[in-house]
């Protein structure tokens, strides 16, 4: 598997300087997700998913899910914007398998930013260190689930080429 193609892997993933005005200057640290942000994470959720309805009050589920993906890499990763020890945003991928990429390739699950923090260059920080990650891991291709009208136009400053918004689903009965 060769690396993943796009603008966004020319850029730094540690650190991203943000748009403050002089004097105000601050940085945000991307990193992977330790059990430690779990309850800043399912807050940021909480906070930004339930009022649009995507997601139900019950957050046993996640927190479960949340455990998963850090304790068994191979399944995904949550990367962590951090400001002053804030979560300011993440960005889950998922690591699914698929003959037509001749085997796993990387999906961005979730891209959010807190409202506070939108505008500084966190969503593209985020972006910048998916990439990065799925390219470190061998994936082929990076694709976006469902992205969002707001997050949309993110995708395509950083190289992401349109393939349709539309997405299709259905419920598998329990």
């Amino acid at each position: 598997a060769g690396p993943v193609s796009g603008t966004a892997l020319n850029s730094a993933r540690t650190v991203a300087p943000l748009g403050f005005p002089a004097g105000e200057e601050k940085t945000v640290q991307i990193r992977k997700a330790t059990m430690e942000d779990r309850d800043g994470v399912i807050e940021l959720l909480r906070t930004l998913l339930v009022p649009a309805r995507e997601v139900g009050q019950d957050w046993r589920d996640e927190a479960q899910i949340f455990r998963l993906l850090v304790e068994q890499p191979e399944l995904g990763t949550i990367l962590i914007a951090e400001e002053n020890g804030e979560v300011a945003g993440i960005t889950t991928l998922s690591y699914p398998m698929a003959l037509r990429c001749c085997g796993v390739y990387s999906c961005i699950e979730e891209n959010i930013v807190d409202e506070r923090y939108r505008g500084r260059g966190i969503g593209g920080a985020l972006l910048k260190a998916a990439v990065a990650e799925a390219t470190a891991r061998g994936c082929d291709e990076i694709q976006v689930n469902a992205p969002s009208e707001s997050g949309y136009p993110l995708y395509l400053r950083h190289g992401f080429e349109d393939h349709g918004t539309v997405r299709v689903k259905a419920d598998v009965p329990r």
